[in-house]
């Protein structure tokens, strides 16, 4: 995948919506008007995993079955988008087969992805289980140190969820909807959860993530989340944390 900021490519149909930010009665109150607005933002930010699913369109009209089985994807938020701000999702294909795209609103850019299809791909390596803790320890560069297990916890997404989650995220006319398996946004999103869920954070931002998918999940089937920390840093101030989710 190239780092360009800038890409000459094939350029692939532009996605258009309305951004909806599905997390105002979140834990995380980054996504408070309230809230972030004290941290200096406009309002609430749209959660980075349902940006993550407007950017996966042009991915899954391109590639169809095969991103679920091979594709790689690294997504990094760059800026704030906003409850309401209209924006428009724009891809390239490159020459070596593998796809760009950004979200863009009237500010400019906002995040971006770069995807890629990893063919014979061995099943990944275990990643440790624990129970989640019965009381959530704050989140600490301690409780949070290289090398921690994060609570382990099974859940699935039923057809009403899976059905709701294609509206929240503007794409109801989906693929995945007639296919009956679940949208990558909301697996994602259950990487969020295995830290939420293990330690109590304060107001905090998803900047990125890099995706490997091995199969689909079907709407109904369980799936198993384990994490486990990779590393924590300081940086100008700000707290970051690194984690592999399975």
């Amino acid at each position: 995948m190239s780092s360009s900021s800038e890409h000459s490519g094939r350029p692939l149909p532009v996605h258009r919506l309305t951004a909806y930010n599905t997390a105002t009665e979140s834990d995380n109150k980054i996504h408070d008007d309230e809230v972030a607005s004290k941290l200096g933002f406009t309002g609430g930010l749209v959660p980075g995993v349902d940006v993550y699913a407007y950017l996966c369109r042009p991915l899954v009209e391109a590639w169809g079955d095969r991103f679920f089985t091979e594709g790689r994807t690294s997504v990094s938020f760059g800026s704030p988008i906003y409850d309401g701000e209209d924006v428009e999702i724009r891809a390239v294909e490159l020459d070596d087969g593998s796809i760009v795209a950004q979200a863009h609103t009237a500010a400019g850019p906002r995040a971006r992805i770069e995807g890629l299809l990893v063919a014979g791909l061995a099943s990944p390596g275990a990643l440790r289980h624990t129970d989640l803790p019965v009381q959530r320890p704050p989140a600490t560069p301690e409780t949070l140190a290289p090398n921690t297990v994060l609570g382990t916890f099974t859940t699935t997404c039923s057809a009403e969820e899976a059905a709701t989650y294609l509206v929240d995220v503007r794409d109801p006319q989906s693929m995945v909807a007639a296919r009956g398996i679940v949208h990558p946004g909301w697996v994602l999103r259950r990487a969020n959860e295995a830290l939420s869920r293990s330690v109590v954070l304060p107001p905090w931002i998803h900047v990125g993530s890099v995706v490997q998918n091995y199969r689909p999940l079907a709407i109904g089937e369980a799936v198993t989340v384990a994490a486990e920390v990779r590393d924590n840093f300081d940086r100008k101030g700000h707290l970051f944390v690194r984690a592999d989710v399975l």
